[in-house]
Parts: structure tokens; C-alpha cells; sequence
């Protein structure tokens, strides 16, 4: 668990992002969107598909959904995932949402499918191209205004967040390090924690375990990979759980090797069953 970002932990993360993003839209993006209220959950069970998840999807305040994704890669079967996703959100809520997708693409991506001509279905994204923002240069001017003690304004902040995406001479893994150790210098708390957070969301997915170590690195007593460490041992704990009650082990001796309570394990006993 030493280099793994737990999903329950990217949740964290990324509550923690809605949470800044709140009262604002994402005109950064070119995105003429309402101001953001909360987030939607983005897990979805489902037996017949085996992605359940999707990057971040922010509710709005006019009441509609914007279903937001990270690329490094072009591919159409992405976009039938995307069309999934939305089908299995429509399905879950009673309210007859209206959602909208917008595909952020890295930097070093210059064109991508935004129409899914499925016959009956006619599905349509939202493309967004970081090709258009200079990575190298933002960061030098992001570096300069934190280096001379300077808050960042939101536009900054998102910026900050999104630069490893920006088109630049390094790779995204280099880009994560080096914007996640320019974040941990921010000297206000709130927009360091932010801006932390939303890196290492939006980049996760994009990330060699090599590189998973250096972030963890730079995280080094920081509140947020005591979040990581903390969940990560949770989400273990809960594996050899499953593990454990799977070799129909019984309840009382899985709580006693794992630690967990009670009722924890009846209900992944429950689950399970």
C-alpha cells in the first residue's frame, strides 16, 4: 500500500477540491457553466461493466451535472465509457438530471472524437485542450508570485492544480512532482491543501508507480498523506477481511486479526453473500 492513492482516499480528495471549486464555474476551461454547488458521487455498482468510476462530477446550481474527465490518450472506446457512465447516473437518480460532459485533454493531444454516432444514440462531449495553455511558462509565473509571498487568486489556484496537464517540454509525471512540490509552499493552509488535492486528482490515473512514490515524497508531513496512509491501511485492513470471511472465517476471529469493528465486517459478510 506503500505508493497506492486508495479510492476512498481520491474521495477525500476530491471533496476537498468541490469544496474550493464551490461558487465558482469553470470558465478557466472556456466552459460556460453555472457556479458549482457540491459534488455527485461518482461510484456506480454495476455487475455487466467493469469501470464504475469516473473522474469528478460536479453538481451545478442550476440543478444540472457536469461530468468532467482527465485524458492523456484518445481513444472511442473512452467515449463509450463516458456514454455508460452518464446512462448509469440518468439510471440511478429520480431526478431526470440533465448532464453535461467536458473531456480535458493533456497537453500533447491536438484533436479528439466529441460525437458517438451509436444510430439511435447520438452522444456529444465537451472537448477541452491544455495544448492551448504553456505549462512551462505558467508555472514560472506561479513559482515567482509564490516565492515572493504572494496569494494566489482562484484563477491562479486552478491553474496551479490543472499545470501538469498544461502542453509543456516535460512529462505529466515530472509536471505532477514539480507542481506538487510548488504547492506545498503556499503559505496559506486552505489553498495549499486545495491546491494538493486537485493535483493529485486529476493526475492519478496518469501515474507510474515510480513516480506515485515521488509524490508520496513530497507529501511527507503534510495533512493530506496522513489522509492517504490512513485510508490506505483502512482499504487494507478491509481486503484481508474478504479475503478472510471468503475462507468462511468466522466473524469474531476476522474482527480480531483485522481490528475492524463488528459491524464492518457483518456487513462485507453481508456483501459477500
Amino acid at each position: 500500500m506503500d505508493t497506492e492513492i486508495a479510492r476512498n482516499s481520491n474521495d477525500i480528495l476530491m471533496k476537498c477540491m468541490a469544496e474550493n471549486f464551490k461558487d465558482k464555474t469553470l470558465a478557466f476551461f472556456g466552459l460556460p457553466t453555472a457556479r458549482i454547488v457540491g459534488l455527485s458521487p461518482t461510484a456506480l455498482p454495476a455487475i455487466e461493466a467493469r469501470e464504475t468510476r469516473t473522474d469528478t462530477v460536479f453538481l451545478l446550481e442550476d440543478q444540472t451535472l457536469l461530468h468532467l474527465e482527465f485524458q492523456t490518450t484518445v481513444s472511442k472506446k473512452d467515449m463509450k465509457r463516458f456514454l455508460l457512465y452518464d446512462a448509469r447516473i440518468t439510471n440511478r437518480e429520480k431526478q431526470a438530471w440533465i448532464i453535461n460532459t467536458a473531456v480535458v485533454y493533456s497537453g500533447n493531444i491536438q484533436e479528439a472524437p466529441e460525437l458517438l454516432d451509436c444510430g439511435s444514440i447520438l452522444y456529444r462531449v465537451t472537448n477541452v485542450y491544455m495544448k492551448d495553455y504553456d505549462g512551462d511558462a505558467e508555472y514560472k509565473r506561479l513559482q515567482q508570485k509564490i516565492e515572493a509571498g504572494e496569494s494566489l487568486d482562484d484563477e491562479d489556484l486552478i491553474k496551479l492544480v490543472f499545470l501538469p496537464l498544461m502542453k509543456s517540454r516535460s512529462p505529466i509525471e515530472e509536471q505532477a512532482v514539480q507542481s506538487l512540490e510548488l504547492a506545498r509552499r503556499l503559505k496559506d493552509e486552505k489553498q495549499r491543501t486545495f491546491a494538493m488535492s486537485g493535483i493529485i486528482v486529476v493526475t492519478d490515473k496518469h501515474l507510474s508507480e515510480e513516480y506515485k512514490r515521488h509524490l508520496l515524497e513530497v507529501l511527507k508531513m503534510t495533512q493530506i498523506e496522513q489522509w492517504i496512509r490512513e485510508e490506505g491501511r483502512e482499504e487494507g485492513r478491509e481486503e484481508i477481511a474478504r479475503a478472510a470471511l471468503k475462507e468462511g472465517a468466522e466473524v469474531e476471529f476476522v474482527v480480531k486479526i483485522t481490528g475492524l469493528d463488528k459491524q464492518t465486517v457483518l456487513k462485507l459478510k453481508e456483501k459477500l453473500n
